[in-house]
């Protein structure tokens, strides 16, 4: 069966950034272009597939609309040579989705105005009928877990499945939006009921807290908190579109084109495995 990798690519270019984000070739910084082409690589290599979807994120999200301090966050630099690293990380991810993804052939570069990479790769999850991995460490993503559908974190190099997920929390991942609606999720500055934190969510959806439990009775008296949570932190966000997924056209060319443009000559002789397969490497 065909299996989809599916990349939240802030994800992997944050840490391309931190540890390559240095790197630059004629004053162009390339450091972030240069990490996430050789984790495609690796990645298309370790799950044995030429199929990937790229999920982007939107500047702008719709969240924000009923949720004015959803992921706010004033990033303090220490210096000003931070900030211009952090301004060039975000450049590299604009032009990895306008330019230099499209050159090399890569078809599947999901971006919706509004919506979250989470939200892209959750619509994917649901649409797609043969196995798909998650690449993200954002642990929002296992209520997306299915039969079909995984999640591989490249920082504790692991797959979480469905039944990891059964085992360790003993209810369906799909119940894990109620968990971070009860709890909370401080990575997105969500609030969840006051004094619960994600050990008591999930002990709550495991009906495990007592009735008569400190706890118990304030997540029963933050039905409002909760509803408002769930639209925040349920996956997809309401009218995300459904990317229409298909068959790449990568090309020898386009790959040494990139390459050469960025001065990439240590990774140009190692294109994707399509290309690799394609003409022998």
């Amino acid at each position: 069966m065909k299996t989809w990798l599916v990349l939240d690519v802030s994800y992997l270019c944050h840490r391309a950034w931190h540890t390559m984000g240095d790197l630059s070739w004629k004053g162009c910084a390339t450091g972030v272009v240069f990490g996430f082409l050789k984790s495609i690589s690796a990645l298309k290599d370790q799950f044995a597939t030429d199929n990937v979807a790229f999920c982007f994120e939107s500047p702008r999200l719709l969240r924000k609309e009923i949720y004015p301090a959803y992921k706010w966050k004033r990033r303090a630099f220490t210096n000003p040579q931070e900030e211009r690293s952090y301004n060039k990380l975000h450049e590299q991810i604009h032009l990895l989705r306008t330019r230099y993804l499209p050159m090399i052939g890569f078809k599947n570069i999901c971006y919706a105005l509004g919506y979250e990479s989470d939200d892209l790769m959750a619509v994917i999850a649901a649409d797609v009928e043969e196995d798909v991995v998650l690449v993200t460490s954002d642990s929002d993503m296992l209520q997306c877990l299915r039969k079909n559908v995984s999640i591989y974190s490249p920082q504790k190099q692991k797959i979480f499945t469905r039944d990891w997920f059964y085992e360790t929390y003993g209810f369906a991942p799909g119940d894990w939006a109620e968990v971070k609606a009860v709890g909370g999720c401080s990575t997105d500055g969500v609030k969840g009921v006051p004094g619960v934190g994600e050990a008591t969510a999930i002990k709550y959806c495991q009906n495990a807290l007592s009735f008569n439990s400190k706890a118990y009775r304030a997540i029963k008296n933050a039905s409002a908190i909760i509803e408002h949570n769930r639209k925040l932190v349920r996956l997809p966000f309401e009218g995300c579109p459904v990317p229409v997924l298909v068959e790449d056209e990568i090309s020898q060319e386009g790959w040494r084109e990139v390459c050469a443009e960025l001065g990439m000559r240590s990774i140009i002789g190692h294109p994707p495995i399509a290309i690799r397969a394609r003409v022998g490497k």
